[in-house]
């Protein structure tokens, strides 16, 4: 593309007017002598705006000095009409304006403003529209065309975003378990009749009576610190025995599923427990309890650490019958697979009898099908039975996926009153901001939501984040990395997409880069998939150095 900034001088009339003197008259009679410098001289879309820059320059003898000059570009399409900012020249001695010109030196001046994109700008031509004043007159002036067209390649971004849809939440495996705790007496590993009748040994029971298969079965034993090591090993070991064979006879008496599978046990004896006894120290309420888990902490040697903890006389006893009794004992665990239906019983119940399955296993069955259909009516099912956030966010990603961003907000509206700030919401809530064009309101989304990298950085795009964007998508050739790059200078690279967009980016890369043969050849190729770019091509400004050229003429007629 030609970045060469054209100078142009535009006969503009000032002073339409004739009013005595040299004044007026004089200035209408030189119009082409004032100068005007667009930069770019083509319009570009960035960030969803398009912006101008304008340097005037007035030649000495021309500019009256009590005249003033109403100064608007216009962006004018065959269907509409956007207009920038107006700024007032002023002569010397006139006021109310922002840049004064002198009459005997002339003067310049730069202008600047930007105003939002629309498709009609496309093909569209700059205006400078002016108003004189001199003392109680005023003439319209122009207008006078001084720029044509815009080029909005940046708008050719892909609506590839990771759509936000909530997770179900079913677990298609779950473990649940059940743990009973056996007590011994000091230095015994003999099993009490007051633990075997104890609460949760009839809770461990009950739980194997449900018949569930077996994930595994664990017994673990400890001790209390006090003693010799070699001693509280001993008891801990002797502990675990004993309890294995009392665990075995219950099981075998309740037909616990597995229970003679000796690869579903796992049998650990740990001997003293000084973690348990830290833990039920900082619990407890006892008076200096600190000190003692000073000396828990500090002192490395087991033994040691035992005679420093007993010389404390005041605390020892309240140690010996509160927490050591707590520290003598085994555990016997049963890990069992919870029973689930069959995905093909969900997803048969899901259309039959949706009220049958609970919330997350109804959600689940929405991820058991590719039909559009079936998945809402799964999740209006679960917006009129569970009046679930999920639900009212994953229709809006049906929508969003469909680019149907109106009804998509309403959803996720309903979603926003009972999740409030949920990430998926939050995250969708972006998505559709950017694509209308509410580019500061998709980034506070995003913000909220700790948005994906990928999302990001298709946001930089839209924002004119150019170089940004290029980092995310590194060595990538997809048709939104491609973009990032061609919008950040990088002529040299190549869509892999095969798309119709993305060889119609190919041949904008071809033109950018004085590249006949790759443009010409990607240019065939998009037409030849969706005949629509061949009139796009022909009003795209990114070919106007080519509009001259037989070959590419011979594609787009």
């Amino acid at each position: 593309m030609n970045t060469a900034v054209i100078t142009k001088a535009i006969s503009i009339l000032f002073f339409g007017a004739l009013i005595s003197g040299c004044g007026l008259t004089k200035m209408t009679s030189k119009y082409d002598t004032v100068v005007y410098t667009v930069t770019p001289p083509i319009l570009q879309v960035h960030g969803g705006k398009v912006a101008i820059k304008i340097d005037g320059n007035i030649p000495a003898k021309y500019f009256h000095k009590k005249a003033t000059v109403d100064f608007t570009p216009v962006l004018k399409s065959e269907n509409s009409e956007s207009t920038f900012k107006t700024i007032t020249l002023q002569g010397e001695e006139a006021n109310g304006g922002q840049t004064t010109i002198s009459y005997n030196s002339g003067g310049g001046f730069t202008y600047e403003d930007e105003i939002n994109y629309t498709k009609d700008m496309l093909v569209s031509g700059l205006e400078i529209k002016a108003v004189a004043n001199l003392k109680d007159k005023s003439e319209p002036l122009g207008p006078v065309t001084i720029a044509q067209g815009v080029i909005a390649t940046s708008e050719r971004v892909q609506n590839t975003e990771e759509i936000a849809i909530a997770h179900h939440g079913y677990e298609k495996e779950t473990i649940l378990s059940e743990v009973a705790t056996i007590y011994f007496l000091v230095n015994q590993s003999r099993i009490r009749t007051s633990e075997k009748s104890d609460e949760d040994m009839n809770r461990l029971q009950e739980f194997a009576k449900l018949g569930y298969k077996t994930h595994s079965i664990e017994i673990k034993s400890y001790a209390s610190p006090e003693g010799t090591i070699d001693a509280n090993d001993d008891v801990s070991q002797r502990r675990n025995k004993s309890t294995l064979r009392y665990a075995k006879q219950i099981l075998k008496r309740l037909k616990l599923d597995g229970v003679n599978d000796e690869s579903l046990y796992t049998n650990v004896s740990y001997g003293e427990d000084w973690d348990g006894f830290n833990r039920l120290m900082k619990a407890s309420d006892m008076k200096d309890k600190r000190r003692v888990l000073n000396i828990v902490n500090s002192v490395q040697d087991p033994e040691k650490r035992e005679q420093a903890i007993r010389d404390m006389a005041e605390l020892y006893d309240a140690i010996d019958k509160n927490i050591l009794p707590q520290l003598r004992k085994a555990q016997i665990s049963i890990l069992s697979y919870q029973p689930k239906k069959t995905d093909e019983e969900i997803a048969a119940l899901s259309a039959s009898s949706p009220d049958s399955l609970d919330i997350k296993e109804l959600l689940f069955s929405a991820t058991l099908t590719n039909d559009r259909a079936t998945k809402m009516k799964i999740y209006n099912a679960a917006v009129s039975l569970h009046n679930n956030w999920r639900a009212y966010n994953n229709i809006a990603s049906i929508y969003i996926g469909e680019n149907d961003l109106d009804k998509a907000s309403t959803w996720l509206d309903k979603a926003f009153e009972i999740s409030g700030n949920q990430a998926d919401v939050l995250t969708n809530y972006g998505i559709v901001a950017a694509r209308k064009g509410n580019l500061n309101k998709a980034q506070q989304f995003f913000n909220q939501a700790n948005a994906s990298e990928k999302n990001q950085a298709i946001l930089d795009i839209r924002q004119g984040k150019y170089a940004k964007a290029e980092r995310f998508f590194k060595n990538a050739n997809t048709h939104n990395a491609t973009l990032a790059k061609v919008l950040n200078g990088n002529n040299s690279s190549n869509c892999t997409d095969n798309t119709a967009a993305c060889y119609y980016l190919n041949a904008i890369v071809g033109a950018r880069s004085a590249n006949m043969q790759m443009l010409t050849q990607n240019l065939s190729k998009a037409i030849s998939a969706d005949a629509s770019y061949k009139q796009e091509a022909a009003k795209d400004l990114e070919f106007i150095n080519y509009r001259e050229n037989l070959e590419f003429n011979a594609i787009i007629k």
